[in-house]
């Protein structure tokens, strides 16, 4: 379309609006100012524009437009800038300097390249440049801060175990106590080699200790992974999951920020059980019958030949298991919390709002301590990587009846090996 037949079509819907303000009839003062506030509320199709209000402003330049046009149409028409693609504010000598540091430090973008402009004297300290007319100009040139296209290559784990991948789903509503609905999520474990599902499960949360449950039922079921691949949730960067996975040998690798492609796995895969698994879910259910549904249904996912390793996850996890490392004994312990506290010269340390004694070796020394969160009054002490066995809950009471700090009644605590 021409640029004319552009323009007129522009100024006929102009002339649209502003007819009623235009067409000769007086308005009082009041009528006016209602017939802009109506049509700055309304909705339209303006043409050549993403917009779909005009202001109570714009109306009036219009009519002020249309009026010293002599109420020709020709009035209505967008004005096209004589110095339209000009820079008034930068003169040839800023112009050049702005194109050589480009030229020079491509990656240098607003800011810092004013600031390198005022660093080689182009510009004064005190002269300030619209950033917006930087970003113009640099467009315009083609000076913009070159793009890095990053190499994101589709990627499989060589051997089974080598490395795990998790995910959160936001699942169904689960029926829970007094008849209340909750959300429930799915919490999942993926072998980046089989595509094996090593544990998945349904929790009411999905906080640290709920993927700490998983993860042990994961490891529980088919051994130790060597990598685990997370995202930056807070559960996922917490310290006590970072000592559980040391503890076991097991590295943490996290997504980078805004890039959840790495983990397109275990995406697929719930997409996978969005589509096939909770269209057969019934509309009421408790979060047990929710499991319970879901592992025979992960079972048969197990047994069936995957679309692109064009085998069963089963077979292919199956099929190389000499690089598996087993679930060590009393796995459990592995999981606990880990702190560090100070023993104060009365054997005692706090521990969640707790007191605690240990035994008198420790006194005065930074000792590690082992607990689950479930069972805090079972703590264990390690120093140097020995165990000194379950710390006491201090009984202030008994120890005023014992009187450790009165003669008659004092007790000693003797080494062992100092009787032979």
């Amino acid at each position: 379309m021409a640029e004319k037949d552009k323009n007129m079509e522009i100024a006929i819907f102009r002339f649209g609006i502003i007819s009623e303000l235009v067409i000769g009839v007086r308005l009082e003062y009041g009528e006016r100012e209602r017939i802009y506030r109506e049509k700055s509320l309304k909705i339209y199709n303006i043409p050549y524009s993403s917009s779909t209000r005009v202001s109570k402003s714009t109306i009036k330049k219009w009519v002020l437009n249309y009026k010293k046009s002599g109420c020709r149409i020709e009035g209505l028409m967008p004005l096209s800038r004589k110095d339209s693609g000009d820079f008034k504010s930068f003169d040839g000598a800023l112009q050049v300097a702005i194109k050589l540091i480009k030229n020079e430090k491509p990656d240098l973008t607003g800011v810092a390249l004013v600031n390198e402009l005022r660093h080689r004297k182009y510009i004064e300290v005190s002269d300030k440049i619209n950033l917006s007319t930087m970003y113009r100009f640099l467009k315009k040139y083609e000076l913009e801060r070159p793009k890095k296209i990053k190499d994101r290559r589709s990627f499989e784990a060589g051997s089974p175990n080598e490395l795990w991948q998790s995910d959160v789903l936001h699942g169904p509503m689960v029926m829970c106590e007094n008849n209340k609905n909750k959300k429930s999520y799915l919490i999942a474990i993926l072998d980046d080699n089989s595509r094996l599902i090593p544990h998945a499960q349904f929790y009411l949360s999905e906080k640290l200790q709920d993927f700490k449950e998983c993860l042990k039922n994961g490891i529980e079921k088919r051994g130790l992974p060597q990598k685990l691949y997370i995202d930056n949730g807070s559960c996922y960067k917490a310290l006590n999951l970072e000592q559980v996975t040391a503890s076991l040998g097991i590295g943490i690798v996290h997504t980078p920020p805004y890039v959840p492609q790495g983990r397109g796995k275990i995406e697929r895969w719930f997409r996978y059980v969005r589509e096939n698994f909770f269209p057969t879910c019934p509309k009421e259910l408790t979060l047990n019958i929710l499991n319970e549904l879901f592992d025979d249904w992960v079972s048969k996912y197990h047994i069936k030949i995957h679309s692109i390793t064009k085998e069963t996850p089963l077979n292919k996890y199956q099929r190389n298991m000499k690089c598996v490392r087993p679930a060590p004994k009393e796995l459990l312990k592995y999981f606990r919390f880990i702190e560090f506290r100070l023993v104060k010269k009365d054997r005692s340390f706090r521990l969640n709002g707790n007191y605690f004694e240990s035994s008198i070796d420790l006194i005065d020394k930074r000792i590690e301590l082992k607990y689950h969160r479930d069972s805090c009054d079972e703590v264990e002490m390690f120093f140097d990587g020995r165990s000194y066995g379950m710390a006491t809950v201090l009984d202030r009471n008994i120890n005023f009846k014992i009187g450790r700090n009165n003669k008659k009644n004092e007790i000693e605590e003797v080494n062992p090996s100092e009787l032979f």
